[in-house]
């Protein structure tokens, strides 16, 4: 075997060196061709994250030119197809403002703190193992299960059947400077829907006597409030899906700041601080309210100008 090895390298430096001194070149040794790894691009279709959008800042209000300021709240009918851009299952906004205050880039303030006067809500989690791991701002935006004692699952589906109503709190302001009257947002409150069973003084649930199930209410929690001018930094990144262009641009900052929703007001300020709701029981006349108190602003608005 040593021999024949030895043979057969004789061999080959023979016929290298015979090719140099008659000048002919070897052949070429095949090269190994490495597959570079491309992104591929799907499409042409919008991102739905883009780092590179940036909020486009209000117009400067100095204190001095606000001749008059109204303080309005308003509810979102998620439910609404007019606000169906809202609670997309592809783009959930509720999604969207879970996992920002999830991940500490926003924070909750309580659902009796509109003012934002106190501490927000802690984000640390938990490390014990036997215990959810969940944050008192995760337990106050998904609420508990009443079945397993547990901070309910965050994702879509859950955000659809649970979040079915936004309340905004927003200012009116009259700029005589600029001339024009106009609202700024002050903060967002997603409003959850719990179900809570009846249960008797021994804790068991209360049947209903004419179906046999148990009965239950269907309470309105408030999760809590977020600082509209914190939020909007993280609206501005997210793209709705729209319906009619895929590559319409539009982000959920320019959802709210363009008033590209539809609600109804709940409550104006006012020396008693009745909501509409306090003063009226009827569904249809509260709606009536609403709608007569926004005639009356855009009266006011069309009653400042003079030709």
């Amino acid at each position: 075997m040593k021999k024949l090895i030895f043979v057969s390298f004789f061999a080959f430096s023979t016929v290298f060196a015979f090719a140099q001194t008659q000048g002919t070149a070897l052949p070429p040794v095949a090269k190994k061709v490495v597959k570079k790894k491309v992104p591929k691009q799907d499409g042409f279709i919008y991102r739905e994250v883009s780092e590179a959008d940036t909020v486009v800042p209000y117009a400067e209000v100095r204190k001095e030119d606000v001749a008059y300021t109204k303080r309005v709240w308003r509810e979102i009918d998620l439910r609404d197809r007019g606000n169906q851009i809202l609670a997309s299952p592809k783009v959930n906004l509720l999604g969207i403002i879970y996992n920002a205050i999830s991940a500490g880039e926003l924070d909750l303030y309580s659902s009796e703190d509109e003012d934002f006067k106190g501490d927000p809500m802690g984000q640390t989690k938990g490390n014990d193992p036997n215990v959810t791991n969940s944050s008192a701002a995760d337990t106050a935006f998904l609420g508990v299960n009443p079945g397993t004692n547990e901070v309910n699952r965050a994702n879509n589906e859950f955000f659809a059947a649970s979040f079915t109503t936004l309340r905004i709190k927003e200012d009116w302001i009259m700029d005589i400077r600029r001339g024009i009257f106009e609202p700024r947002i002050i903060g967002i409150a997603p409003v959850r829907i719990d179900v809570k069973t009846q249960v008797d003084n021994n804790g068991n649930p209360v049947a209903d006597p004419t179906t046999g199930k148990p009965l239950a209410d269907t309470l309105r929690t408030v999760a809590g409030w977020i600082y509209f001018d914190d939020l909007r930094e993280i609206l501005v990144k997210h793209k709705i899906a729209n319906n009619q262009n895929d590559n319409s641009g539009i982000n959920f900052d320019d959802v709210f700041v363009r008033r590209l929703f539809f609600s109804n007001i709940t409550k104006t300020s006012n020396s008693a601080d009745n909501r509409i709701e306090d003063l009226l029981f009827n569904p249809k006349d509260r709606l009536l309210e609403a709608e007569r108190i926004k005639r009356a602003m855009a009266d006011f608005e069309q009653g400042l100008w003079e030709y």
